[in-house]
């Protein structure tokens, strides 16, 4: 078929055909092209029409369609058209659809001298394994993988790649090794101006396909991806320009070429691609890798459904073999129409911890029946038996739904790729195989599926096994109920502690971390029995802040030392702390210091604090560990999560929205609560010119979206601001607290927040004063000043959270630093007896929801003397554990 308006000229066509006996049948003397083609014929591809030899004459069009009509009884999923070359000597797939007509729709610019249709058949599947840059390859990973792909570099303008690998590779290894080549380093903060400011002149595509020629052949590499992606729809001519010549290249150099593109979009009845020319591209490139769906219902089967009907119609744009589906080897974490890829542990962490009944905590006398259950949301778990794939449907309070976590099994992801083989595609990408939080079974499924050997079958339903354990871990009771089921167990004539633990398990599967699977009670007041913890995170920790209120008078400046104040301290009595809707805890330099913990249970807290750093691409299963610790020492956790101002700066709103993104899969790990945050009114945790209340209330609204969506139970607090009246010193480095906190309620930061963070740590007078310190009248200085600033200016409608409250005393070390010689006077048992009084008065004051001493057992003393704040003084005695216990 010619268009009208372009038959070529003088052009001519002669056909002939051979059926495919003939073909199979030819000889050298008979038919000479029909032995040739037959011999250069991919062992993949079964004939299925006859073989047309096509002649011409004159000047060919531009472009030719031919219509061939469709044999009877053949899978059209798996038909293909291919042309045969008489030059090259190969055989090469030929774009084509089926039409309205029934028959197979071929156009082509390039007139093949023989053209069939073929069945084709599976090949030994490729697996793509990227390591994304804060990730190092696993050895399960590497062991499936056909070809690893390092991340890390991305183009600058001058065509020049910047970056580095991720680490963990081997060029000596078996698989093949192509790096990626991306536009972004966060899929979120993609640059596409690049991009297009090189493909926009031959000699910025000349340069940046020099750059990555070079690359690749000095390190030895087999090739590379190129994933440039939201490139406009303007740059589709462009960027197959820089493919084509990319890949004339680097094939001529021996090497291969990937591109990853997005998922086509169907516009009414038709597949649209954007910037990316899937028939051009594929065309030129060994791999085209497709970005699928995190939707798992997108995978269900049907002519309609989006996955299978946009493979149906990829098929015939692209040569099946070279085709990739791009999938997540992770599970997938729903909330109304957004959709997150989270750990296996992750996915069901909403379930929550173990929770003993009222009637089992305390002491438990031999044969009283033991009640435990799991204090998350009410959960519906299931089988989605037309993908295979488990999932845990949450429930709110009411019933109605509030998120989907959708558990991706190694059966589940073999049941995806198995529903591939219809279109016999070339392989798959697992982007995240070598990150945490793999379900166990995913990478032995991997390998089964390399080999065509057969999966596992039918997917188990999820249950509770629960063990009772006593001293040493000797098991007592282990018994397995459903997933909304209550534990009910009775231990008879057994005396002593013992730990009601829990793993969520399917199958052989078992998910056992706290706040999801695993949890540990103590019946008694004596330690419960641990199972074997995992290395803790070393936390980021905060300094102390540094900075002096300048006064009118200049007193209390840097080296200022107060006078020795030799006034008697008395600590309050007995039954002064009014627990119940008031908490207190203590800030630890490490989760899993049981010289911390056993500080804390003597001063009854119940609370502790971790600070953790936050940069971008850090998984929340990170955290896991400290929230475990805490849990298993018998403490309600709270995380105080801080990023870098250098991230903020450079990543603006993109930042903030990963940040908040990390939030909420920190919140579904299940801690109780989270400070959003840490001082973000001084340019040493907030970028420098930036410092306002509304510029931290967009983050907060962020964090506080993602936590509750993850989570609803976990308690937000707001980021304390520092106690500081140094604006005026320092303009565009500091905010006054007062005012910084004005800011966030003009702009609805009440909306967004639990509780609101305080910080108090300059004190050098009891709690009780509102006047005597020697340095000024400044509120900061007195704790019932700062009590009653922040709660008028919040008008009373959130409760107040201290976050940092600790006194600093030098006693016991070396002098202070000159910036905290206003510290210099005050002694240990001033600090006990303070830090006692100031929880009396803030649980009775109605107005404070916790309190977290300031700090418990850091060491640290120089110029920022945390040492000297904390409880736990050298040699290890803690006055203050027993002040606070006698105030009781």
């Amino acid at each position: 078929v010619l268009a009208p308006a372009d038959v070529g000229l003088d052009f001519g066509v002669a056909l002939s055909s051979l059926d495919a006996a003939g073909f199979q049948a030819a000889d050298a003397s008979t038919n000479a092209w029909a032995t040739a083609a037959r011999f250069a014929l991919p062992a993949s591809l079964t004939l299925q029409s006859p073989v047309y030899r096509i002649q011409t004459t004159g000047d060919a069009p531009d472009a030719v369609t031919f219509s061939v009509k469709l044999p009877a009884n053949v899978p059209l999923d798996t038909l293909d058209a291919y042309g045969y070359d008489d030059l090259t000597g190969r055989w090469r797939f030929l774009p084509a659809q089926v039409n309205t007509a029934g028959t197979l729709t071929i156009p082509t610019r390039t007139i093949p001298q023989q053209l069939a249709l073929f069945s084709a058949a599976p090949i030994t599947p490729t697996l793509i394994v990227p390591i994304e840059i804060t990730q190092s390859l696993t050895d399960s990973a590497a062991q499936v993988a056909s070809v690893v792909a390092p991340a890390g570099m991305q183009p600058a303008l001058d065509g020049s790649l910047i970056g580095s690998l991720a680490p963990g590779f081997n060029v000596n290894a078996s698989y093949r090794l192509m790096p990626v080549i991306r536009n972004y380093f966060d899929p979120r903060a993609t640059d596409p101006g690049t991009v297009a400011v090189l493909m926009g002149s031959r000699s910025g595509r000349s340069a940046h396909i020099q750059q990555i020629a070079a690359f690749t052949a000095a390190s030895g590499f087999d090739g590379v991806f190129v994933d440039y992606r939201d490139l406009p729809d303007d740059q589709r001519a462009n960027l197959t320009l820089l493919m084509e010549e990319l890949s004339s290249t680097l094939h001529g150099a021996g090497l291969l070429v990937g591109v990853i593109v997005p998922a086509a979009q169907n516009q009414n009845g038709a597949w649209v691609t954007g910037a990316y020319d899937w028939q051009a591209l594929g065309a030129v490139v060994d791999y085209l890798q497709i970005e699928l769906p995190l939707d798992p219902t997108a995978y269900m089967p049907g002519e309609d459904r989006l996955v299978e009907a946009m493979l149906r119609w990829g098929v015939g744009e692209v040569s099946r073999y070279k085709l990739v589906a791009g999938l997540n080897a992770r599970s997938v974490y729903q909330t109304g129409d957004s959709f997150a890829v989270v750990s296996y542990d992750e996915a069901l962490a909403a379930l929550g911890d173990v929770q003993l009944d009222a009637q089992s905590l305390g002491n438990v006398m031999p044969g009283t029946p033991i009640r435990a259950s799991l204090d998350g949301m009410t959960a519906q778990p299931g089988i989605d038996t037309a993908l295979a794939l488990p999932f845990v449907r949450y429930l709110n309070g009411d019933g109605t739904p509030n998120a989907t976590a959708w558990l991706m099994t190694g059966g589940a992801l073999r049941a995806r790729l198995d529903a591939f083989d219809r279109f016999v595609l070339g392989g798959a990408t697992l982007n995240d195989l070598s990150a945490e939080g793999l379900a166990a079974d995913v990478t032995g499924s991997l390998a089964d599926y390399r080999l065509r050997l057969p999966g596992d079958g039918e997917a188990a339903e999820l249950a509770l096994r629960w063990r009772v354990e006593g001293a040493g871990g000797v098991l007592l009771s282990e018994v397995e109920t459903r997933l909304d089921e209550d534990l009910v167990v009775t231990l008879e004539a057994v005396e002593g502690n013992f730990a009601v633990n829990v793993e969520v398990v399917q199958g052989d599967r078992a998910s056992v971390r706290s706040g999801a699977a695993v949890a540990q009670f103590r019946p008694t007041i004596t330690p419960t029995p641990m199972p074997t913890a995992t290395a803790t995170l070393e936390p980021t920790i905060t300094p102390t802040l540094q900075l002096i209120v300048p006064t009118a008078d200049g007193g209390g400046g840097i080296g200022f030392v107060p006078p020795v104040n030799n006034a008697p301290v008395v600590a309050p009595g007995a039954g002064s702390i009014a627990v119940g809707n008031f908490e207190y805890g203590g800030h630890v330099t490490n989760s899993n210091s049981e010289v911390a913990a056993s500080a804390m249970r003597e001063a009854g807290m119940t609370w502790m604090k971790v600070q953790v750093g936050y940069v971008p691409g850090r998984s929340p299963s990170d955290i896991a560990v400290i929230i475990n610790d805490a849990r298993g020492r018998g403490f309600k956790i709270l995380l105080g999560v801080v990023g870098r101002p250098s991230d903020l700066a450079a990543g603006g709103g993109d930042y903030i929205a990963q940040y908040a993104g990390f939030l909420g899969g920190l919140a579904a790990l299940g801690p109780d609560a989270i400070e959003v945050w840490n001082e973000p009114n001084l340019d040493r945790e907030w970028p420098r010119d930036t410092i306002s209340g509304a510029n931290y209330t967009s983050m907060l609204a962020q964090a506080y979206g993602q936590i509750k969506a993850a989570n609803p139970s976990v308690l937000v607090i707001s980021a304390a601001p520092a106690p500081t009246g140094a604006e005026a010193a320092y303009p565009g480095q500091v905010v006054n607290d007062d005012k910084f906190l004005q800011q966030m309620v003009n702009s609805g930061a009440l909306g967004y927040a639990d509780c609101i963070g305080v910080h108090y740590n300059e004190g050098i007078v009891g709690p009780t004063q509102t006047s005597g310190d020697p340095r000024d009248a400044y509120y900061t200085r007195y704790f019932p000043s700062m009590l009653d600033t922040y709660w008028g200016i919040i008008g009373g409608q959130k409760p107040l959270c201290f976050t940092e409250l600790g006194y600093l005393t030098p006693e016991g070390y070396p002098g202070l630093d000159p910036y905290f010689a206003w510290a210099s006077n005050t002694t240990v048992a001033q600090q006990s007896a303070w830090l006692a009084q100031a929880m009396s008065l803030a649980s009775q004051s109605g107005k404070v929801r916790m309190l977290i001493v300031w700090n418990i057992d850091f060491t640290a003393y120089g110029t920022d003397p945390q040492g000297g704040f904390a409880i736990v003084r050298p040699g290890g005695g803690c006055p203050a554990c027993a002040a606070i216990a006698g105030a009781r």
